[in-house]
């Protein structure tokens, strides 16, 4: 028989991941230019959260805010190209417990020009060069077809 575990009043236990995964946006979307601005939204249904931001291949976030509705605003001004990337939020307890929501859905930021890289430059082609440009090989300047080649003892 099977007996469920007994509540406790006033403890309230949130392992890591037990909120619900928050909404995340961003604006503009497409590539930002470098210097450019860009504002990422996160949103949840819980009020008096905390919000934290997350760059992907970083350890830790970048940035959190307490916001008194739902939604939290981080907004990104001056864009550089490091900045581009795949971004996430969370939300938590302001009281510092460490019960977190999932992660969002990531969304990617792209500072301008990011991506696949150009093909490099080459230089310009000379100009057209006609074969009396050329040097002519040592044994047809000595009166000898070149295919005689090379005359040697």
């Amino acid at each position: 028989r099977f007996v469920s575990p007994p509540l406790t009043a006033g403890l309230s236990v949130n392992p890591e991941g037990t909120h619900p995964k928050p909404s995340i946006s961003v604006s503009p979307s497409g590539v930002i230019p470098v210097g450019g601005n860009v504002t990422i939204r996160c949103r949840h249904q819980r009020l008096g959260m905390r919000f934290l931001l997350y760059k992907a291949g970083d350890g830790n976030y970048l940035n959190y805010t307490d916001p008194a509705g739902s939604e939290a605003e981080f907004p990104i001004t001056s864009t550089r190209r490091e900045q581009s990337g795949n971004y996430t939020c969370r939300y938590s307890n302001r009281t510092g417990q460490t019960a977190y929501s999932e992660p969002s859905d990531p969304v990617q930021i792209i500072v301008g020009g990011e991506g696949p890289s150009p093909a490099p430059q080459l230089p310009a082609p000379h100009p057209a060069r006609r074969p009396e440009d050329f040097p002519k090989p040592w044994c047809q300047q000595m009166g000898r077809p070149a295919s005689e080649g090379w005359v040697g003892g």
